[in-house]
């Protein structure tokens, strides 16, 4: 029996000495995942169009960059985003731009991020904003951030808007204020 505790008395200073050792290393700051929405994407397609289109009326054409695409080829993510709106007729409407934008086939809805531009083939029309949704079923802009819109020397700003995609008819939501002149 004396041998058991003469062995704890002999091991203790190199326990300690491990502990305290240990206790001596230097502190590293944990990081957080390195992976980006590319790496967990199905696909990733460089160049990419698509017609947009409802209840088999072409609205218009959808371009991007670069498109990640998602859940089973369902949900796509766009960026260098840009849509093109058309007449029914193909006749070109207006050109929407923005760092990023979104597509889910189900709802068939596009959302574009960023500053998101708006300007329209005729009469030199623009709208600017955040974010916009486009709704082919409505044939329908929308969003409910803040926006400035422009025609000439008329000039509209305020809080959520709906407007067509040639921008004939933009109609403010809230904080609305307009002015005519230079």
């Amino acid at each position: 029996m004396t041998g058991a505790p003469r062995l704890a008395s002999a091991c203790l200073p190199f326990v300690l000495g491990a502990l305290v050792a240990g206790c001596e290393t230097q502190n590293v700051a944990a990081r957080g995942p390195t992976g980006t929405l590319r790496d967990s994407a199905e696909q990733v397609l460089y160049g990419a169009r698509s017609v947009l289109a409802s209840n088999g009326v072409r609205r218009g054409e959808l371009l991007g960059d670069t498109v990640l695409v998602f859940a089973a080829g369902t949900r796509f993510v766009v960026q260098g985003f840009r849509a093109q709106f058309a007449t029914s007729l193909g006749r070109p409407l207006s050109l929407m731009t923005a760092r990023t934008g979104a597509y889910r086939i189900p709802a068939g809805r596009v959302v574009a991020h960023g500053p998101v531009a708006i300007v329209s083939d005729t009469l030199g029309r623009r709208l600017d904003g955040s974010w916009v949704r486009y709704d082919p079923e409505k044939n329908q802009l929308e969003s409910d951030s803040t926006f400035t819109a422009t025609a000439g020397t008329r000039r509209l700003t305020g809080v959520g808007f709906t407007a067509d995609p040639g921008l004939f008819a933009v109609k403010c939501r809230a904080k609305c204020v307009g002015a005519l002149g230079p």
